[in-house]
């Protein structure tokens, strides 16, 4: 049965959708959304791309339909053509998400990665769309488009994966390091692939790569380089620490060596020992007692300054002066 108004039905959630009715009449009119095209096709071959605006079917009007329409007057009969309505608004809508397994060329593990991320399409040429993608099917929804797309993104973030690992510049305990390098490098990838379809990639996002799931071997190897990462940080912590307390006990074994005989402690430290010169190195006998200037190289000792040889020594030159 002849119709009056061909139009899309705003009431489905569609990218491409054909016209149940292929019966058209002469002196109907075709309408088309501001944001729609409207392809004409006649036993599969593509006749005619309607822009939007009110189209009459009559002679010498739509280019592609005079003969269909010589021959339906001709033979008092419907012009039998299908009409599909395709949208061409930009959408974010297209989010997607992956799972593929990685190798670790470094640990030898073999683990399930998850990714997952949005991108930005428009229709660009309908027909390559409908004839390549829809073919046979009465309309195509954003979701559809979608798991028709995400095998591309899936084998090209693989090939990525797996090439950068392979050069050892990426293992899977940093692989959420190249978000932003990755999306680059998909929407390259990808982009060529979707052309042939007749989309336009405007935007390609990554949100999300990580390993999924509990694998014991990685979760035990990334405690232990969490581990050692740990034990680095306070290996230098200490080493820093260390070297500043063995500064200050030297600046204490010193200033009690000075205090107690400064002619002693001056004469030492002239000589290089301790590295800090205190004291007054002129005085050879600062007068003070005997048991207070062994007291006082026993400390100098005590604290790592002076060899056990330096120290008896010494002490054996001070018992000399009895």
């Amino acid at each position: 049965m002849a119709i009056a108004t061909i139009e899309s039905n705003p009431q489905k959630d569609y990218l491409v959708w054909r016209h149940p009715n292929r019966d058209i009449s002469v002196g109907s009119q075709i309408l088309v959304n501001e944001s729609e095209e409207a392809l004409l096709f006649e036993n599969g071959q593509l006749l005619h791309i309607l822009k939007a605006g009110k189209h009459l079917v009559e002679a010498g009007n739509i280019p592609g339909l005079d003969a269909l329409i010589r021959r339906s007057i001709g033979n008092n009969s419907a012009i039998k053509i299908d009409i599909w309505f395709v949208t061409k608004t930009s959408s974010t809508d297209y989010k997607w998400g992956v799972q593929l397994q990685a190798k670790d060329s470094t640990h030898q593990l073999i683990v399930p990665i998850g990714s997952y991320g949005s991108m930005l399409l428009r229709i660009e040429d309908p027909a390559s769309l409908v004839i390549q993608v829809v073919g046979k099917k009465l309309s195509m929804s954003k979701n559809e488009l979608k798991e028709f797309l995400v095998p591309n993104i899936e084998r090209s973030l693989k090939d990525q994966i797996s090439d950068k690992i392979k050069r050892g510049t990426l293992d899977i305990f940093s692989i959420d390091s190249i978000l932003e390098e990755a999306s680059a490098a998909t929407k390259k990838s990808i982009e060529r692939s979707f052309e042939r379809f007749g989309l336009k990639l405007i935007d390609f996002f990554i949100q999300g790569i990580e390993v999924i799931g509990d694998n014991p071997e990685y979760i035990k190897i990334k405690e232990s380089l969490a581990d050692a990462a740990s034990l680095r940080i306070r290996a230098k912590a200490a080493s820093d620490t260390q070297g500043f307390y063995q500064q200050e006990r030297t600046l204490d074994a010193l200033n009690k060596a000075a205090e107690k005989d400064t002619g002693m402690a001056g004469n030492l430290l002239s000589k290089g020992l301790g590295g800090i010169n205190i004291g007054n190195s002129g005085n050879k006998d600062s007068g003070g007692d005997l048991k207070q200037k062994l007291s006082s190289l026993r400390d100098l000792f005590d604290s790592g300054l002076i060899s056990k040889a330096e120290y008896e020594k010494k002490k054996q030159d001070l018992l000399g002066q009895i």
